[in-house]
């Protein structure tokens, strides 16, 4: 399927808000792969179907990045692993992520349609340094989580103490 394509299924499968986010995903990754001389298609692919098996807000936070990579090979017909791993570790990251990776996980927290306290800074420094975008958006992440007493993925922390690490 070619993005056209993808788009319109993707539109009957997702509330209207859900379809903004991915479109504003979508949208912000075609711009960090120009930044970072990642392949386009491949960037825009995943920010589009980044969220595609996501139901609802809170839900089912914890596993819709796996259900969406599935979805993005059985029902979509994506066959790229560097896709399908994009989508699949956008919520937590991992250790040794790919550009991509990185792109698609920061995108999810920057596209336009995202408005939260330091969001404009973390646009700012996505630009300057991925690495750094990530370990600041995951130590929001895993305080917010605290501070709402809800469960942690720990892998957030593995890829966290990786970046860390790697500095």
């Amino acid at each position: 399927m070619d993005l056209n394509e993808l788009m319109v299924k993707l539109k009957d499968n997702l509330s209207p808000k859900l379809f903004r986010h991915c479109i504003g995903t979508m949208e912000e990754a075609e711009r960090l792969s120009l930044h970072y001389c990642v392949d386009v298609d491949k960037a825009m692919t995943a920010g589009l179907l980044h969220d595609c098996g996501k139901i609802e807000k809170g839900r089912d936070n914890l596993t819709h990045a796996g259900t969406s990579a599935i979805l993005a090979k059985e029902v979509y017909n994506v066959q790229d692993e560097d896709i399908i791993n994009a989508i699949r570790h956008h919520t937590t990251g991992r250790e040794n992520m790919s550009t991509l990776e990185k792109i698609i996980y920061i995108a999810d927290k920057i596209e336009p349609n995202r408005h939260y306290e330091g969001v404009d800074e973390l646009r700012k420094i996505a630009y300057e340094d991925l690495d750094a975008a990530i370990i600041i958006s995951l130590e929001n992440t895993i305080k917010y989580v605290k501070n709402m007493d809800m469960v942690l993925d720990c892998q957030s922390l593995n890829t966290l103490k990786f970046l860390k690490e790697k500095r």
